[in-house]
């Protein structure tokens, strides 16, 4: 049996300890980032005992299995630094995408993968099915004292087809990055109860979705009838929207893409992988729409003309690169000055005050003056 590691040891790392594995979570595709900012997005979810951050990926060490999970659950797809992060218990081992589990949109449009949406990430079905679905509400508990009452309050939610979270964030992560973290995964409602909203019977309400507001010290029957009664009236509009698209468009985008569009529409913030899904999808139908309209050989000749402000880039840039010019290309009439007071005619009329004149309009006062001295 092998010799356990010594946490006092030299160079020990609780991170590293194999035998705290599952205790610990796994982030990929982690942007450039020091060991206190990835935990610092994980302090939220429970006391962070260590972490280590790669070139490009990171582990963070949890007091137990169930933080850690809870965590890589929060995490996985989430974007930090504009990157989507993959997160999981670091004692599961990646596993490969089986294409055998794409649903059946594959059938109707070959070549295109199935997506779906969560948390507000896309990916593709067969991804989806192996992610922890999103809460629709999350219960922010300040006081550990207080998790009966919070508990209540979550067993309430459920009943009414909620599904909901009791959250513990550490004393020492504001509110509003908990919030904001909360509500960029996608979750609906934030609900915040401390010992004070316990001991009134109330709980504070954060509307995440739509039009956000927020709820203050509201009694809490009726603050819970208010989160059901808007959940309610939401999956309605859901479900109108929906069917009034099919019955419209003829189901023209695909319920995660219509997802993706109505988040643009309402400018909520998306990432980079979530606007390269779009406009590809969007390319796509284009095409498919110039094909409807205009033929195959129009479309292609539509393609094929060149963009007028791209043309005119390309003749600006044509004359900056030519190179500068520093000699006559032609002859003159006077190669010098002697010659040209060889010339009597030309004498006489730069005697002429008319014409000095006119070359005065033309250029400047001083140029008489010098005429004169030479002449």
């Amino acid at each position: 049996m092998a010799a356990l590691p010594d946490p006092s040891a030299l160079g020990y790392n609780i991170a590293r300890d194999p035998n705290l594995v599952k205790n610990r979570i796994f982030v990929g595709n982690l942007p450039t980032c020091t060991c206190e900012e990835l935990e610092s997005i994980c302090h939220p979810y429970g006391k962070v005992l260590g972490s280590l951050v790669k070139k490009n990926f990171g582990f963070v060490q949890f007091e137990n299995e169930e933080v850690a999970n809870k965590c890589a659950s929060a995490l996985n797809k989430s974007t930090f630094k504009s990157n989507a992060l993959t997160a999981r218990n670091a004692s599961i081992k990646a596993k490969a995408v089986n294409a055998k589990k794409l649903n059946s949109n594959a059938m109707h449009n070959p070549g295109v993968v199935p997506m779906s949406i969560q948390g507000g990430i896309v990916m593709s079905a067969a991804d989806a099915a192996t992610v922890v679905p999103i809460n629709d509400c999350e219960i922010i508990v300040l006081n550990r004292l207080n998790t009966k009452y919070a508990e209540y309050i979550e067993d309430r939610l459920r009943k009414v087809g909620m599904r909901v979270d009791v959250l513990y964030p550490n004393e020492d992560v504001m509110l509003g990055h908990v919030l904001s973290n909360i509500s960029a995964r996608g979750c609906l409602y934030a609900v915040l109860v401390t010992p004070q909203h316990a001991a009134l019977n109330s709980i504070t309400i954060h509307i995440l979705n739509g039009v956000q507001a927020e709820h203050r010290n509201m009694p809490r029957e009726e603050a819970i009838t208010l989160i059901a009664t808007d959940f309610r009236l939401k999956k309605q509009r859901d479900a109108v929207t929906a069917s009034q698209l099919h019955a419209k468009q003829g189901n023209r985008h695909p319920e995660s893409m219509q997802q993706l569009i109505e988040m643009l529409a309402s400018n909520r913030q998306l990432t980079g992988l979530q606007y390269e899904c779009i406009i590809k999808y969007l390319e796509k139908q284009r095409e498919q729409q110039l094909k409807l309209e205009l033929g195959e050989f129009n479309e292609l000749a539509m393609l094929q003309t060149p963009d007028p402000e791209i043309e005119l880039q390309k003749k600006i840039l044509d004359i900056m690169n030519k190179p500068a010019v520093t000699e006559f290309s032609c002859e003159l009439m006077y190669p010098t000055f002697e010659a040209a007071k060889a010339d009597k005619r030309l004498m006489e009329m730069l005697h002429d005050a008319r014409v000095l004149k006119a070359l005065a309009s033309l250029y400047n006062s001083d140029l008489v003056d010098t005429v004169w001295q030479y002449l």
